[in-house]
């Protein structure tokens, strides 16, 4: 399992003692590192908590010259940052990193926030912002990463095109939706892997939209369309009681 550098975490720790350490469970996938710097220790300290509570190794610490010195080996999937840090900015201090920024701005307006973007942030949040937004945000931003290190996915005689966002299926193509390819796609990241219904709509769903109901109902479609291309009974997917949907391999066609 990659991990945050063990200096990052016990920096952050120092910072934040009240944040303590997540608890990580084993994962076939790898959780998302996400850096906060922000120079008022009882904000970090808060972004730190909810941000591990999704799972990822949260760190954070309250200057430029902190982060650029504790991620020298390794660079996090994603930065939350102050818009300005004492002898840098949010933008430059994720151009040395070399990864995606929240920048978190106390400008007032939609000028600030529209100059911001313009200039290379990935998002932008006005300061006071709610906790579940910037976990959306992050969500979001980690998803598209994922997505986006992959051209291709292929499974037996299944493909999936991501950058196209096409399907085919022994070489023929298979019509989707939207919500559809999404879900496929997180069915596939990867295959074999439980997901809950919860997780399924974090990866495959629009923040705050959907819910347990929306994800059996795309299922369902889902497998009637592979089942009619050729993938066999319940196109590939396959129900965890209690737990969730996978995509199952042992399904599909020799």
């Amino acid at each position: 399992m990659t991990s945050i550098p063990s200096d990052l975490i016990a920096k952050e720790q120092a910072l934040a003692p009240s944040a303590g350490s997540f608890p990580m469970q084993a994962t076939t996938q790898s959780p998302s590192k996400i850096l906060v710097v922000e120079p008022h220790p009882t904000l970090r300290t808060v972004l730190v908590q909810r941000l591990r509570h999704d799972g990822h190794l949260a760190a954070a610490v309250g200057s430029a010259e902190e982060a650029v010195d504790l991620c020298r080996d390794q660079t996090p999937d994603l930065l939350v940052s102050a818009e300005l840090l004492e002898r840098n900015s949010a933008l430059r201090l994720s151009q040395q990193l070399g990864c995606s920024v929240i920048v978190l701005t106390a400008r007032s307006g939609v000028e600030p926030i529209v100059g911001l973007l313009d200039e290379g942030a990935d998002d932008v949040l006005h300061k006071p912002f709610g906790l579940e937004e910037l976990a959306a945000r992050c969500r979001t931003l980690l998803k598209r990463r994922r997505i986006g290190l992959q051209e291709r996915v292929a499974v037996g005689p299944l493909e999936v095109h991501l950058l196209l966002r096409q399907v085919t299926l022994q070489e023929k193509p298979v019509e989707l939706s939207p919500r559809e390819f999404a879900l496929l796609c997180a069915l596939l990241m990867p295959p074999g892997m439980v997901r809950s219904r919860e997780e399924l709509l974090r990866m495959a769903w629009p923040p705050f939209s959907g819910g347990p109901r929306s994800v059996d109902t795309q299922v369902l479609t889902l497998r009637r369309k592979l089942e009619q291309a050729g993938l066999g009974e319940g196109g590939g997917i396959t129900t965890v009681r209690q737990q969730g949907y996978r995509f199952s391999l042992d399904s599909l066609p020799g």
